[in-house]
């Protein structure tokens, strides 16, 4: 299989991850009771699931290696930040890995219990990555926004018709995804507008206009 979007969609991640420091693990995220700490785990965990899914492993791989616990970051982070990308980055490339020899994106597998076609489950995990990179940048105190073809793909796999414009589709997904709720109209388009009231920071952290 073609990993391409997947190895950016990680790398991308992993850059964000060198940015946190040991004061960010109780920040919260968009996520209903999850701070950084418990998202970096989850990213960890899930990898390592998927990769243990894909290979037909019979133990998973972070018990071998990475026995991952919450309770532990804040003792082992790095107190100026840094560090956190490389186990993630370990993690996302074993899981590369195994979409990458893959022999049909026609197999099927099952997880967390459902059984997808490797396509789907690849297309699912993508979107997956991007999604949490907007949970940690937002939890940083930073808006972010993919690329317009990214955005348009995770909108896809959450089996919703892309609207028109780029911002909207990435709003309209995040709303898809639980991020963002709902309004009383179906769909950015149908919109009188699109501003989602987002606050804005810049790479320096000086506030933007708010859309």
């Amino acid at each position: 299989m073609d990993i391409s979007a997947l190895h950016t969609a990680t790398e991308n991640l992993a850059e964000w991850l060198s940015e946190v420091t040991q004061g960010d693990l109780g920040q919260p995220t968009p996520l209903p009771d999850r701070d950084v700490g418990d998202l970096y785990v989850h990213l960890i965990e899930r990898n390592t699931d998927i990769t243990t899914v894909l290979t037909a492993e019979t133990r998973p791989v972070r018990s071998r290696a990475h026995p991952m616990r919450r309770s532990a970051l804040d003792v082992s982070a790095n107190l100026y930040g840094g560090g956190f990308e490389e186990l993630y980055r370990q993690t996302a490339q074993q899981t590369e890995g195994a979409f990458a020899s893959i022999p049909s994106p026609a197999l099927r597998y099952c997880i967390d219990g459902a059984e997808l076609d490797a396509s789907a489950l690849y297309e699912k995990h993508v979107s997956e990555t991007v999604i949490h990179t907007w949970d940690l940048a937002q939890a940083m105190g930073f808006d972010y926004l993919p690329a317009s073809d990214v955005t348009h793909q995770v909108l896809t796999t959450l089996q919703k018709s892309p609207p028109e414009s780029v911002d909207a589709v990435w709003e309209y997904a995040l709303r898809m995804s639980g991020r963002v709720p709902l309004p009383d109209y179906p769909c950015p388009r149908c919109s009188p507008s699109t501003s989602v009231g987002v606050r804005r920071t810049t790479l320096a952290g000086d506030p933007a206009a708010t859309t």
